[in-house]
């Protein structure tokens, strides 16, 4: 059982953290997208 545990401990948390940087990215692109459509005026836009 103990080979059990420490076998899933070392997938899952790799995995843990690769999404955790995948959700950090998502969080970055997501924010200077919407400051970009902040401080873009409407007539630059079209």
């Amino acid at each position: 059982m103990d080979a059990l545990v420490r076998l899933l401990s070392a997938i899952l948390v790799p995995l843990f953290f690769a999404g955790m940087i995948g959700s950090l990215l998502v969080v970055i692109f997501t924010v200077i997208r919407d400051l970009s459509e902040i401080f873009t005026s409407d007539d630059e836009a079209e």
